[in-house]
C-alpha cells in the first residue's frame, strides 16, 4: 500500500496516485495539514466532532499571539517565521484579515535571559527586532522590574477560531471533505459512529482528547488556562495602536482590546488538569486575584477597570513543550500529531507544510517530535511558573 511505504520514508514517486489521507481533528494542526494536503492533491478527509473552531478546542476563541521570538530555539523561530506568508496567503484566500500586525513586547525582567537569548537568534536569522522604550508599545506601562523590552514589530495576534474556521473553509474548496462525527482509533482504521473509514495514512490531531485516545503513548496532560478581559479601555488600548507582550518570567501575556473583546490578560503559570469536556466556569479564584494584581502593578491607570468576561482555556502539554508528530509504534500507517503546549497555533501552516513532507517521506521524522522520553521543561511558552520577583 502506498501509505505504508510513505511512512516508512520512502517518497511517493512522480506518477503514483496521491495517498488517501484522513485528519481527525479539525484544530490549527489538522486543519492547516487538510488545508495543505488538499492544496498538493492528497485525497484528504477531515473529521471533526464539533464544529471547526468551537469553545471547547484549543483553537477556539479570539485571539492567538504570533511572534517568532523561542529564546534559542532555531527551529521554532524559522517556523514561525515561515508560517507569516502562509497566513498572509490564507486570508488572500479566504478573503478576510486573520493577523494583526501590531507588534509583539517582551517586557525582560534581566539581560542575559530568554528575550536576549531571542534576540540574539531573531538577528541571526534576519528577522526584524529592536530593543525599545516600553511606553512606545503599551500605553501608560509600568516599566519597574525590567532590564529591558524587546519588540518584533512584525509579530501581533490572530484571529484563532476565524483562521481555525478560514482553513477548513478553504480546505474545503481545495477538494478536502468534512465529516462530522465522533472518532475513536481502530487499529489502522477511524471508527466513527456508523461506518469505519479506511486511509493510506491517518492523522489523529484531536488536542486535549488525544490523553483519551492515546493516554498510554503520549507524554501528554491537560492544563486549564483561565483568560481574563478587562474593559472597556480607552482609546489608543486597541491594535494597531497597543502591541501584544509577553512578560516571560512573570508569566503573563496579553492583547490590547481586538473587536470589543476587551484587553486580554492571562496568567500563565501551569493551571490545575482539566478534561476539555470539564464545566468552563471562569475563572478560578486564583487567575482572577492573579490577573487584577498583575494589572494593578504593570497598568496601574485601569487597576479599577471592571473585569467583562473571563474564558477557560486548555493547553495539551508535552513534558518539554515541544510538539508531537509522529508514527504509532505499531500501525506505522497511522500518526499522532499534537502536544502544542499552548504555543503551537501561531506554526499552524508551517508544521502542516513540514509534517506532510514528513508523511510522504520527502522530509525525514523530526527527532524533537518523537514519541521519545523527553526532560522537563517549559520554556517554549513562558517560564511555567509564578515568579519568585514582585510582580
Amino acid at each position: 500500500m502506498e501509505g505504508a511505504q510513505c511512512c516508512r520514508g520512502a517518497p511517493f514517486g512522480d506518477h503514483a496516485p496521491m495517498p488517501r489521507l484522513v485528519v481527525v481533528g479539525a484544530g490549527v494542526f489538522g486543519a492547516s495539514l487538510a488545508h495543505r494536503a488538499a492544496g498538493e492533491g492528497w485525497e484528504t478527509v477531515l473529521v471533526e466532532q464539533h464544529e471547526p473552531g468551537h469553545i471547547r478546542a484549543a483553537s477556539g476563541g479570539e485571539s492567538r499571539l504570533y511572534r517568532c521570538g523561542h529564546g534559542d530555539e532555531t527551529l521554532y523561530t524559522r517556523m514561525a517565521r515561515r508560517a507569516l506568508p502562509l497566513w498572509r496567503e490564507l486570508e488572500a484566500e479566504a478573503g478576510e484579515e486573520l493577523l494583526i500586525e501590531c507588534g509583539l513586547l517582551w517586557l525582560a525582567r534581566r539581560d542575559g535571559g530568554w528575550e536576549t537569548q531571542s534576540e540574539h537568534r531573531l538577528r541571526e536569522e534576519g528577522i526584524p527586532v529592536e530593543r525599545v522604550d516600553p511606553a512606545q508599545c503599551l500605553p501608560q506601562v509600568y516599566s519597574g522590574h525590567l532590564a529591558f523590552a524587546l519588540l518584533e514589530p512584525e509579530a501581533g495576534a490572530l484571529r484563532a477560531a476565524s483562521a481555525t474556521r478560514a482553513l477548513v473553509r478553504c480546505a474545503q474548496a481545495r477538494g478536502a471533505r468534512l465529516v462530522q462525527g465522533r472518532a475513536r482509533p481502530d487499529g489502522d482504521r477511524v471508527r466513527l459512529d456508523d461506518e469505519t473509514v479506511e486511509a493510506d495514512i491517518v492523522v489523529w490531531a484531536c488536542g486535549a482528547w488525544m490523553p483519551d485516545l492515546f493516554g498510554d503513548l503520549l507524554p501528554v496532560r491537560v492544563s486549564r488556562q483561565d483568560v481574563v478581559f478587562f474593559g472597556p479601555p480607552e482609546a489608543g488600548w486597541s491594535p494597531p495602536h497597543m502591541a501584544c507582550w509577553i512578560d516571560y518570567e512573570g508569566p503573563f501575556y496579553g492583547t490590547g482590546d481586538i473587536d470589543g473583546w476587551g484587553l486580554k490578560l492571562v496568567a500563565d503559570w501551569e493551571g490545575p488538569p482539566f478534561h476539555p469536556e470539564d464545566e468552563r466556569a471562569a475563572p478560578l479564584p486564583d487567575a482572577a486575584e492573579g490577573t487584577r494584581r498583575y494589572l494593578r502593578h504593570r497598568f496601574p491607570s485601569i487597576a479599577t477597570a471592571p473585569m467583562i468576561q473571563a474564558k477557560t482555556c486548555q493547553y495539551p502539554l508535552t513534558t518539554d513543550t515541544h510538539f508531537i508528530a509522529a508514527p504509532h509504534p505499531e500501525h506505522s500507517t497511522v500518526w499522532l500529531l499534537g502536544g502544542d503546549s499552548g504555543h503551537g497555533f501561531k506554526h499552524g501552516p508551517a508544521f502542516a507544510q513540514t509534517v506532510l513532507a514528513m508523511l510522504s517521506g520527502s522530509e525525514p521524522a523530526e527527532p524533537l517530535w518523537s514519541l521519545r522520553e523527553r526532560v522537563a521543561g517549559t520554556g517554549l511558552r513562558t517560564a511555567g511558573v509564578r515568579s519568585p520577583e514582585p510582580i
